[in-house]
């Protein structure tokens, strides 16, 4: 690499991209889901979208359809019976009546701890212990308010860091926009990951964050010192950069002055964070 501007450098080569078959490969993309998707932590969901105890909400990683239920804490399963592998929640959340996850095909009855406590209309065998036979457990942890699972075992656990002071876990969701792309999912990491596409793509993001009218890539022997970063007088992202509510309590000089700040937590959760409000995409 090539020192230019104090804090810069420039690349002194190129670096090929990921092959193409791995964007379109069945096979690939098979492994790639048992590597990153089955392996790794997942978010999710939002931890007030399960607030009491036996609500519900169906989740899928991959192919993978889990329970997510509220018992104190939150627990997942897979979405399965252990009878004869009915799909036990059909629905996208509710509520289980007395507590009680009841299969629809043969009424196998399991507690919010996934235990097999009632099997209706079964012929008696001497050699039958409900205790074999729970729900099958996912990992789950929780972070910022999110609900992370992991399919295979419990790997360590690393949340973004230095975002505690805008106090994640006691937001709540403002509301929610659901979008379909047609695209393999490593392409919509790449796209967060960088901005080169934002003057042409996102004008009203340029507007307010500056330093995105080059794709943040000023000329390496620039002053950067005498480029603004933000809109001057803008005081978060809006369309116009003015303010609806106040900044998060506790943000400090620095931190109320950093109008955009963009985080990802691999292979599906990715932050904006802004002053007064936070965009949270789950893929």
């Amino acid at each position: 690499m090539n020192a230019g501007a104090p804090g810069r450098v420039a690349l002194d080569r190129l670096e090929p991209g990921l092959p193409a078959a791995w964007y379109r490969d069945p096979a690939h993309y098979v492994r790639e889901m048992e590597a990153f998707w089955y392996r790794g932590w997942i978010a999710v969901a939002r931890e007030e979208e399960i607030p009491d105890r036996g609500d519900w909400k169906r989740v899928a990683i991959g192919d993978q359809s889990l329970i997510l239920c509220r018992d104190g804490g939150i627990k997942a399963f897979h979405n399965t019976c252990r009878h004869r592998g009915s799909v036990l929640c059909t629905t996208e959340q509710g509520r289980f009546e007395r507590h009680r996850i009841v299969c629809p095909y043969h009424a196998w009855t399991y507690d919010l701890s996934g235990n097999l406590i009632a099997t209706p209309r079964r012929m008696e065998t001497p050699d039958f212990d409900m205790k074999a036979f729970p729900l099958h457990r996912v990992a789950v942890k929780t972070w910022g308010g999110f609900v992370f699972a992991c399919i295979d075992g419990e790997p360590p656990f690393e949340p973004p860091a230095g975002l505690e002071a805008y106090g994640l876990g006691g937001l709540r969701i403002g509301k929610r926009i659901v979008a379909d792309v047609k695209a393999n999912w490593k392409l919509v990491c790449e796209n967060f990951s960088e901005c080169f596409h934002c003057p042409p793509v996102h004008p009203e993001l340029v507007r307010i964050v500056t330093a995105y009218k080059e794709a943040g890539a000023w000329g390496l022997h620039e002053d950067l010192s005498s480029r603004p970063e933000y809109k001057p007088g803008a005081t978060t992202l809006t369309l116009d950069g003015t303010s609806r509510c106040p900044p998060f309590r506790g943000l400090s000089d620095h931190e109320r002055r950093t109008l955009y700040r963009a985080e990802m937590h691999l292979p599906n959760l990715f932050l904006n964070v802004q002053p007064d409000y936070i965009n949270s995409h789950l893929m």
